[in-house]
């Protein structure tokens, strides 16, 4: 639950901090310095929401376990996607850019959702070994 509640955390912090500072030349236009964060494209602000809503979901399943550990992995699929898309928006639409510290955030996303998977899986693993003894 703790690292699911961090996955969660970091997924917020991501609307208040940039994961990166560039410069973006619009056609015909002027530079303009335009800081990138999960509210910069639609796309970022719909998956991070989604990653909010999945963790929030899985963890008040407590109850089963099977369906945690599968929305778990589908946390860890989408967060993999999340920095995809930051690198694609990064690639592609600044012309220079510097990521900032924060840019961690979705790594301790991913990291939130591996380690949550593997303590569910351990909690499994200790129910059955406890269902064989008795």
């Amino acid at each position: 639950t703790l690292w699911l509640l961090l996955s969660v955390i970091t997924a917020g912090l991501s609307f208040i901090f940039p994961f990166a500072t560039g410069w973006t030349l619009p056609p015909g236009g002027t530079p303009f310095k335009v800081q990138v964060d999960a509210g910069y494209q639609l796309y970022l602000t719909v998956l991070t929401f989604l990653l909010i809503a999945l963790g929030i979901v899985t963890i008040f399943l407590f109850r089963n376990r099977s369906k945690q550990q599968w929305y778990c992995l589908l946390g860890l699929l989408l967060t993999t996607l999340l920095g995809a898309l930051y690198v694609r928006v990064l690639l592609y639409e600044l012309n220079e850019f510097i990521p900032s510290l924060t840019a961690l955030l979705p790594i301790g996303q991913w990291i939130g959702y591996l380690m949550a998977w593997r303590g569910i899986r351990h909690d499994e693993k200790l129910l059955k070994d406890q269902d064989t003894l008795r």
